[in-house]
């Protein structure tokens, strides 16, 4: 286990949530939460945080400072990897720009890559999601951002361990430095 927080900082989490890393997990212990499934912790949350968003940040956090989850680790047991930038430009400029970054390669983070990349839209987001030979999935999600940007973010799914993770981040953020 890392002497690092178990999510974001403490002062972030107790702004946010009235409590700090140890008072959740203080809260959590009391409730039996390390018996529990995430779902049921998330949900043991609902009273106490109002954000949904906190309340799963909250739950992850806990998972890992009690050693049932590793930094990029899902419930299922397998990881992932993310990476974000921001760029100049809207979501349409920047999915374009990716498009060209990304068109004829074979392969992604060192994996092969499994049929064509897929993008679909609704009036906030771009996506775009190409499957890898080892099972995994690519997505990456476009939106418009204040002051004529627009932030892209990368998920790579279905990694075997952490220290695919690590590798699969670093690339991510090497690609995403050509935008």
């Amino acid at each position: 286990m890392s002497d690092l927080p178990p999510g974001p900082s403490d002062a972030a989490v107790a702004q946010a949530t009235g409590r700090d890393w140890a008072g959740w997990r203080a809260h959590l212990d009391a409730l039996g939460a390390a018996e529990l499934p995430h779902a049921a912790i998330v949900r043991a949350l609902e009273p106490a945080i109002a954000s949904g968003w906190w309340r799963q940040s909250v739950t992850v956090g806990y998972e890992r400072m009690i050693g049932r989850r590793e930094t990029g680790q899902r419930c299922a047991g397998d990881f992932a990897a993310s990476a974000s930038r921001s760029v100049a430009g809207d979501m349409d400029a920047a999915l374009a720009r990716w498009q060209a970054l990304v068109a004829g390669r074979a392969e992604l983070a060192g994996v092969p890559v499994a049929g064509e990349p897929r993008i679909s839209s609704s009036d906030k987001w771009r996506y775009w999601r190409i499957d890898l030979a080892d099972g995994g999935r690519v997505t990456v999600t476009f939106n418009d951002k204040p002051g004529g940007k627009a932030a892209v973010a990368v998920e790579q799914a279905k990694l075997a361990d952490a220290a695919e993770g690590a590798a699969a981040k670093a690339f991510w953020k090497e690609l995403l430095a050509l935008l």
